[in-house]
């Protein structure tokens, strides 16, 4: 259930699904927000896990101004060892995830192409960015919608035999930014990004305990072998991603949403490889997580 908020001004909150999701009415992102109405955007962000806003005009520096009130703004980060042949702008904290390509064939962004599996942002680093946000630019006339699925209840949903039996546990999240499906382990793992983390994870926000597992980066559980813990993550992500927990986003441009990589999974659906589709990402630092 989405948090009613009402502030002095026109700000209001609509709900998007029963499942996960609010939306900001009101509000001009590209002006200065005074504290409360901040304040109010942070609380509907951390109860929903994602916050849309719609019919922005946000230049970069006004995007990077409105991630500023969650947190600080993330550097990007390099796996240890660089497989892809090409990164553009690669120290650049404002990402642009596009298919589009320059003038020499070269991808202008990242993640350009295709769909994406479950999952949550940079869980394979010891401090995981806590937030992340996408501003439509421009989006194509069908398909590369974003879907949102919550780890509050997939962790509320979990059988108590399954809860039991990831109780205490610790789970390998890597990616291997050369593939869009789960990476291989026949590989070493100082080449990858990886990192061992809880398996459940209590928000700071909000005091409520998620699931921290995704089909597309969860590897391995501590204490069983590559197939049991194989079979433990799917049982996971079936509830986790069953279509009465999940809210798909289907963009429009000047449409920009920040969710809590601690409180939900995302994916990305396909859409016709002839056309455009750019984003503007930005992320917010995170903390280990214990």
């Amino acid at each position: 259930m989405a948090t009613q908020l009402q502030q002095d001004s026109d700000l209001e909150f609509v709900s998007l699904s029963s499942a996960i999701g609010v939306e900001a009415r009101g509000i001009n992102l590209s002006a200065p927000l005074d504290d409360a109405t901040g304040s109010a955007l942070r609380q509907a962000w951390a109860e929903n896990s994602i916050l849309l806003v719609r019919n922005q005009d946000l230049t970069e520096e006004e995007q990077f101004t409105y991630a500023r009130i969650y947190g600080d703004v993330a550097a990007r980060i390099k796996p240890p060892v660089e497989k892809r042949a090409f990164r553009a702008d690669p120290d650049n904290p404002m990402q642009m995830v596009t298919n589009e390509l320059d003038d020499e064939g070269k991808p202008v962004g990242s993640l350009g192409d295709g769909e994406m599996w479950f999952h949550t942002d940079k869980c394979y680093v010891e401090k995981p960015h806590r937030a992340s946000f996408l501003y439509a630019v421009e989006i194509p006339s069908e398909g590369g919608h974003t879907k949102f699925a919550s780890l509050y209840n997939g962790y509320d949903q979990l059988p108590e035999a399954l809860r039991e039996k990831l109780e205490g546990r610790k789970v390998l999240q890597m990616y291997d930014y050369t593939k869009t499906e789960p990476g291989s382990l026949d590989q070493p793992l100082e080449n990858l990004l990886h990192h061992w983390q809880p398996v459940f994870v209590t928000n700071p926000n909000t005091g409520r305990k998620a699931v921290y597992i995704s089909r597309l980066m969860s590897m391995r559980i501590e204490g069983y072998s590559d197939d049991e813990g194989r079979d433990l993550i799917n049982a996971v992500a079936d509830i986790v991603e069953a279509e009465d927990n999940i809210y798909e986003h289907v963009w429009k441009p000047g449409d920009i949403i920040i969710w809590d990589n601690l409180s939900c999974l995302h994916a990305r659906t396909d859409w016709p490889r002839e056309q455009r589709r750019t984003l503007r990402r930005v992320t917010i630092e995170g903390e280990a997580l214990i």
